[in-house]
């Protein structure tokens, strides 16, 4: 009787995120792979909590959403592995057009 032998292997990355830049309201797209035996398990994590599981993390953007992004990748054996990505979201207005606002502000109340 032939014999069955199993291997396991720890996680490893493929593909880890990179930091971007969006601006408000354009879509953040993180992406993050893993190898290992059994398939690992991808989760997304933002200041402690989870945010989302699968090898890619989408969503529309605010100011909020800048931060530190984390890859976990566990598969049930004693290591997890992590990486980790930061987000920078960018006012969707230029800073121009917020201070020509601002000076009319005072100028209309200033009368």
């Amino acid at each position: 009787m032939p014999s069955l032998i199993l291997t396991t292997d720890f996680p490893s990355f493929s593909i880890v995120p990179v930091n971007q830049t969006v601006k408000e309201a354009d879509t953040a797209i993180f992406h993050c792979t893993a190898t290992g035996n059994p398939t690992p398990k991808i989760t997304w994590l933002k200041d402690g909590t989870t945010v989302a599981t699968g090898s890619t993390l989408s969503f529309e953007a605010n100011r909020t959403h800048s931060g530190k992004y984390w890859c976990l990748a566990e598969n049930g054996l004693k290591t997890a592995i992590n990486a980790s990505a930061y987000l920078d979201v960018q006012c969707k207005y230029p800073v121009i057009i917020l201070e020509v606002i601002l000076l009319l502000q005072h100028f209309l109340i200033g009368r």
